[in-house]
């Protein structure tokens, strides 16, 4: 419904001038403020440690006061060009290398085999369920790639099935029954798999405390019993006593110093940071909003795509959609450290990171990874022509200005072959959990080992 090729309505995205800027005609002060957004890039030393953040000037962050004050002033003064969808619904998509003929079909694809995989897998205790602690109160697993968290919108079998299979209320009630004719010993030995009689066990989809994408890999937690639900909602919705920590393969070698070197000036951190012998790490500070043109994925917000979707918005709501509304983009934060630089299946070059979202936005680790030039291996969405915008929104040209180590459109291409030709998944898994635990108030901390 955002994006019909076959409607002759107006179409306030779409622009009538060959360079996509005809939704700014009368506003040449916006117009110019996007066409010079850019990373601003600040090196660091502190700690003697090489770091570096990734964000956007005051100007260019769109969730900040300057943004605001900009788009109450201008709202009036926007010029929206009507054209037909089919003539010109293309001239304002960022530019890719990949006709935009292509990259509709590899999406369309990409939706296919997801459902494939889906349902067609069969999903098993014996080979999907990795307990990695369990106790009267929580029971914390591995989750493999390629299986839900939840069952979704067409009741797949997924992970919380099989938790709740092996340490709902249904297992407790048989095993109760069978340790009647047990040894005591073998009583104690399965006691930790009981809910305490005092606490009311929990029906499944109450044990669902936090989630991971279907291609995600790593730790997930699940409640046994109303209390540790409660109190671990709590705790992953303050997040000031929760600690996430991911791993990751990277496309292309993501070089600090080279980042630090890209910059045009004379500061001392800048070359001290460059010179440090440790790979470094840093912080990514990009804003993400709903990508309109492609729902339900995320993608870096400029004042360029913001504009967009608040036209988008409007749009829709003339059309009959009243309730829609334009949401503000939200402030997206994600602390990095390179952990190693490899060579993928003897020698495609990729960067091993560790991951730390200080905030919990939609695909955030993967949105930010794709917009510094390194989508994460084998992302079917924000990866080479997936689902998503590529780049986290941005064309390929923007990106190879912006990122100094940008991985190149063959190296990309070609880690794309290779992963469908040997099947390999989404190189993102959630390696450590670290928070408060919801009976004790203990702090406890989980960790398993990703399978690349």
């Amino acid at each position: 419904r955002f994006h019909s090729n076959s409607s002759p309505t107006c179409n306030a995205i779409a622009s009538s001038r060959s360079d996509g800027w005809g939704l700014y005609s009368n506003n040449e002060d916006l117009r110019r403020n996007i066409m010079r957004t850019k990373y601003h890039i600040t090196p660091s030393t502190a700690d003697n440690k090489k770091w570096i953040n990734i964000s956007f000037s005051d100007d260019d962050d769109t969730t900040g006061m300057n943004h605001s004050k900009k788009i109450s002033k201008n709202k009036n003064n926007t010029s929206i060009a009507c054209v037909d969808n089919e003539s010109n619904a293309t001239s304002y998509e960022p530019r890719s290398k990949v006709p935009e003929s292509v990259l509709q079909y590899e999406r369309q694809l990409r939706k296919i085999q997801a459902a494939d995989r889906a349902s067609k897998t069969n999903v098993t205790v014996h080979d999907h369920l990795e307990t990695v602690y369990v106790d009267e109160h929580v029971v914390v697993t591995n989750k493999p790639s390629g299986i839900l968290c939840v069952p979704g919108i067409n009741h797949y079998k997924s992970l919380v099935d099989l938790v709740y299979e092996v340490y709902g209320r249904k297992k407790r009630e048989s095993t109760i029954k069978n340790m009647q004719n047990e040894s005591s010993k073998e009583r104690k030995e399965k006691s930790s798999l009981l809910l305490p009689s005092s606490d009311e066990p929990l029906q499944r989809d109450s044990m669902i405390v936090h989630r991971l994408d279907m291609d995600t890999s790593g730790i997930v937690v699940f409640a046994r019993t109303r209390l540790a639900m409660s109190n671990l909602h709590k705790t992953f919705r303050e997040r000031s006593r929760t600690t996430k920590i991911y791993e990751a393969l990277l496309v292309g070698w993501f070089d600090i110093g080279k980042w630090c070197s890209s910059l045009d000036n004379d500061d001392t951190n800048a070359t001290n940071c460059i010179s440090e012998e440790s790979f470094g790490g840093g912080e990514i500070n990009l804003p993400l909003q709903r990508d309109h043109r492609h729902p339900p994925f995320m993608r870096v917000s400029t004042p360029e795509s913001e504009a967009e979707a608040r036209v988008a918005v409007r749009d829709l709501n003339h059309a009959g959609w009243k309730k829609l509304v334009a949401k503000r983009p939200k402030p997206s934060i994600t602390h990095f450290r390179i952990i190693s630089y490899e060579e993928w299946m003897g020698k495609h070059p990729v960067t091993r990171i560790e991951l730390t979202p200080i905030t919990g936005r939609t695909h955030q680790l993967r949105v930010h990874c794709a917009a510094i030039g390194h989508p994460i291996l084998g992302d079917p969405a924000y990866g080479f022509c997936g689902e998503a915008h590529m780049n986290g929104g941005f064309s390929d040209d923007t990106m190879t200005e912006m990122s100094p180590t940008c991985a190149s459109f063959e190296l990309r291409q070609n880690i794309e072959e290779l992963v469908k030709f040997s099947g390999q998944k989404m190189c993102l898994h959630a390696r450590k959990i670290t928070l408060d635990h919801p009976l004790s108030g203990e702090q406890v901390s989980f960790e398993a080992n990703p399978p690349f």
